[in-house]
């Protein structure tokens, strides 16, 4: 599962849109789990779902890659989640906000309905069974399976659509939507295609009307009233897209959005040399494809974000400058099959309505010394200048910079060594990830190293998910929290933060060992630390400050701050640990092992079963 691209996908319950106002949708079960599926504690790490788990709001609920889920709420309504999708209950509104995803969203009869939000466009929908599908530029497309739906807009448009049809809601400014047209789809091809309503163990409720409706569909075809063009309705808002009977799903996430052409092919699978600044016409592909796993099983796994950009076998960025003048989508990765090299400094130009920028190959090469820069101008929406790799992946002496924006730099299967490196964003980072951070490094199934080096993450703040995470010697600047979680261990010593916000939160979690040393956190409101033993040595606490340790007995170990050897299990105060310029163990209670000689700002305990 990538972490840092999730689809984003709110679903959230009330009744303001609605003359006659359904009950809100407060809870709903968990009846299946498909691959990755987790819950999303509001302000806190997510967990694994359990099947038959009920969801309250307002915690969340999110899907990885080739994962789905279904919820029933307790009027009836059903909600299935593709993949990659995060979900979310509100108490006082039905309203699904999704930015990228599809979900297929069933109310029983006379029941429910919402109102569908993207981050640009909106509509009020009543219906029985609809899907809904996001596009990147901020729109989405509602498609009918059974019964009818009405899509209003702000502007006072109205769209009534009938099973089988779908229509694009384009985006406008102020969040507005615009209508586009409405379009027969084939919906006797969508429904089998579709994981949203054959991936689960139980049938829809619904799926005798959705036969009728096929069947309803075939006749009309027979009678001449429709043509099965073989046209793809694709995942984008142009409407000159749109012609047709579709022939796809829009949940069908392993198939190709569009056809892979025999250009993309021959440019994926010859290499290329960027010796200049201007990008070469002939690999630049402005309409999104999923590159087929048979080319590159990593690029067609982590395509979270659909590949528009520059594609290569083997791309060797060999110019101080690259610019991307005339490109002209939000969307830009430069794509390796193999791998990409950067022979010295690149600082990426004329990035004017450019937000994400993605340098994507399984093997990503940086020499010593080297500065990669993205200058996006400044802008409404925040940036992302992202390195996703799947190898190991390592910086020295140099930096990665976006002065607008958030960093991303991940490896998916290898590790992360940063030594001596600057990491610096100007603002947060404008994709999805697990914590709303400015700088994020993940490693999630290798170690993750990052030592001697700056972290400013201005705008927001750092985060970092590794197998073990050991971070030394390093200096943060931070506008927002400080969060890391490892597999097994993490080790954080000698840090030091030259600038933290009020009200900010220092949270380190392993599953097995969490170790502090010479770290000051006296410019943190709120501290959490879990893992099954943990061990601070020479850190301070602020006065005032929550302080949450979380360990397998729940216990601070015996003799605290006398040097004493760590106890498995246990929290451990090796030595000079304190409170507001106190031994910490004085803010302890005595039951959980601390002296209680003053009032428990310290809590121990053992992890929530």
């Amino acid at each position: 599962m990538n972490p840092n691209l999730r689809i984003v996908l709110w679903l959230v319950s009330g009744a303001a849109a609605f003359s006659a106002a359904p009950p809100p949708l407060k809870e709903a079960d968990l009846i299946e789990a498909v691959g990755d599926v987790w819950r999303i504690p509001k302000g806190r790490p997510e967990v694994r779902a359990e099947k038959h788990e009920r969801l309250r709001a307002p915690d969340g609920l999110s899907t990885g890659r080739q994962s789905r889920a279904e919820l029933e709420a307790p009027d009836g309504t059903i909600t299935r989640l593709g993949a990659n999708t995060l979900f979310a209950f509100d108490e006082l509104t039905r309203t699904i906000e999704l930015t990228r995803g599809s979900l297929l969203f069933h109310t029983p009869t006379g029941k429910g309905g919402g109102t569908i939000k993207s981050r640009s466009a909106s509509a009020t929908v009543r219906g029985t069974t609809i899907t809904v599908a996001a596009t990147p530029d901020g729109g989405f497309k509602v498609l009918v399976q059974e019964g009818s739906a009405d899509v209003r807009f702000a502007s006072g448009a109205a769209k009534r659509l009938d099973a089988g049809q779908m229509i694009f809601v384009l985006p406008a400014g102020g969040g507005a939507g615009s209508p586009g047209a409405v379009v027969n789809f084939d919906l006797a091809q969508q429904v089998k295609a579709s994981r949203l309503i054959h991936g689960f163990a139980r049938p829809l409720p619904s799926q005798a009307k959705i036969d009728q409706a096929i069947d309803g569909q075939r006749r009309a075809v027979g009678q001449g009233r429709f043509t099965a063009t073989g046209f793809l309705v694709f995942t984008a808002t142009s409407d000159t897209q749109v012609n047709g009977i579709e022939a796809a799903g829009p949940d069908a996430d392993d198939k190709l959005v569009g056809e892979f052409t025999t250009p993309q092919r021959l440019a994926l699978n010859t290499s290329v040399t960027l010796a200049g600044s201007r990008l070469p016409a002939e690999r630049l592909f402005r309409t999104e494809l999923l590159v087929p796993a048979g080319e590159s099983a990593f690029l067609n796994k982590e395509s979270d974000v659909l590949v528009t950009g520059l594609l290569g076998l083997d791309v060797t960025v060999a110019t101080p400058v690259l610019s991307l003048a005339g490109w002209g989508l939000p969307t830009f990765q430069l794509v390796g099959k193999r791998g990409i090299t950067f022979t010295g400094s690149t600082r990426f130009t004329d990035l004017e309505g450019v937000d994400y920028l993605r340098v994507f190959s399984p093997q990503i090469n940086v020499p010593t010394g080297a500065v990669l820069s993205a200058d996006f101008p400044a802008q409404p929406r925040s940036t992302t200048f992202y390195f996703d790799a799947d190898n190991d992946f390592a910086l020295s002496g140099g930096s990665v910079v976006n002065p607008t924006g958030g960093l991303i730099l991940q490896s998916h299967s290898g590790a992360l060594r940063f030594t001596g490196e600057t990491l610096q964003a100007g603002g947060p980072i404008g994709a999805a990830t697990v914590v709303p951070s400015a700088v994020n490094i993940d490693a999630p199934f290798g170690p993750l190293e990052l030592s001697g080096s700056l972290v400013r993450a201005g705008g927001g703040g750092f985060a970092a998910l590794g197998n073990t995470v050991a971070i030394t010697n390093t200096r943060f600047e931070l506008d927002g929290d400080f969060w890391t979680d490892a597999t097994d261990a993490g080790r954080l010593d000698t840090l030091t933060f030259g600038r933290v916000p009020t009200g900010a939160v220092f949270q380190s979690t392993a599953g097995n060992f969490v170790s502090l040393r010479a770290v000051a956190l006296d410019g943190f409101r709120e501290v959490n630390l879990g893992a099954r033993t943990l061990v601070l040595e020479s850190v301070s606490f602020a006065a005032g400050a929550t302080v949450r340790l979380v360990s397998e007995q729940g216990r601070l170990a015996p003799l605290p701050n006398t040097s004493q050897a760590v106890q498995p299990g246990l929290v451990n105060f090796v030595r000079d640990v304190t409170y507001a310029g106190r031994p910490a163990q004085d803010f302890i209670a005595v039951a959980s092992g601390g002296t209680g000689l003053q009032p428990p700002t310290i809590t121990l305990s053992k992890p929530t079963p």
